[in-house]
């Protein structure tokens, strides 16, 4: 067994994750939930406008949101700018994302590693929640994609990355610590894989990134407490 066989898990769990559309509000039909509470509006605005800052969207720009879910980050930024292309492996939060009908949004069912786009196409780059769910090859694999996608000035957000230095304040208790080490051994991973920022930081510059930072993320965000941001420029 190996990482490839967590992100296989993690690829299985969203091709085939069925969202009871009827029953769930659009944060909790993407997970994007703490203590099973889904985020409130508040705290979800405060993200929007977090992320068009550090992605410096304008209105020329044209964005890649991958692993975009149902399509929260594409609805709030299609206005704003000049066209968006919205990839995510699960067809049934694809669909739920077309059914908003935006006229300057591409949306694509797949899985992110197999997604191919033009050389030098894109300004803006979005990968947010997501990053956590392949290993490290294939997050090696991405950048070095994602860099030849984009445009030179182009900016590259990766977000809500969980911070492996914080692990155990996350896993804080003997209960979440046996759950936390079962999900391993059964190669089905609580969260993820835990980064650490200076190897993501590293990784973007050895892509040809003229710059890579990671920050910690607004204290006012839903999951601040252990996850931070990454934004690199090319």
């Amino acid at each position: 067994m190996t990482q490839a066989k967590e992100t296989e898990y993690w690829a299985r769990f969203w091709s085939e994750y069925k969202t009871d559309v009827a029953n769930k509000d659009e944060q909790s039909q993407v997970l994007r939930t703490r203590n099973k509470q889904p985020i409130d509006d508040r705290s979800w605005a405060i993200t929007v406008e977090t992320v068009a800052h550090q992605l410096e969207l304008g209105a020329t720009d044209t964005l890649l949101d991958l692993c975009c879910g149902n399509g929260l980050f594409t609805a709030a930024f299609s206005e704003r700018i000049a066209s968006i292309e919205a990839v995510d492996i699960s067809a049934p939060l694809i669909e739920r994302l077309n059914e908003r009908k935006l006229a300057n949004v591409r949306a694509q069912a797949m899985d992110i590693r197999e997604a191919s786009f033009e050389a030098a196409s894109l300004s803006r780059v979005l990968w947010y929640a997501g990053i956590q769910y392949i290993d490290e090859g294939d997050i090696v694999a991405m950048v070095r994609k994602i860099r030849h996608w984009m445009k030179p000035g182009g900016v590259l957000m990766i977000g809500d990355i969980p911070d492996r230095s914080k692990v155990w304040g996350y896993f804080n208790d003997p209960v979440r610590r046996d759950a936390y080490f079962s999900g391993l051994e059964k190669r089905q991973p609580i969260i993820g894989t835990w980064l650490d920022g200076e190897w993501i930081e590293k990784l973007c510059i050895a892509m040809g990134f003229s710059e890579a930072t990671a920050v910690a993320q607004d204290p006012r965000l839903i999951y601040a407490d252990f996850r931070f941001d990454l934004i690199a420029r090319l």
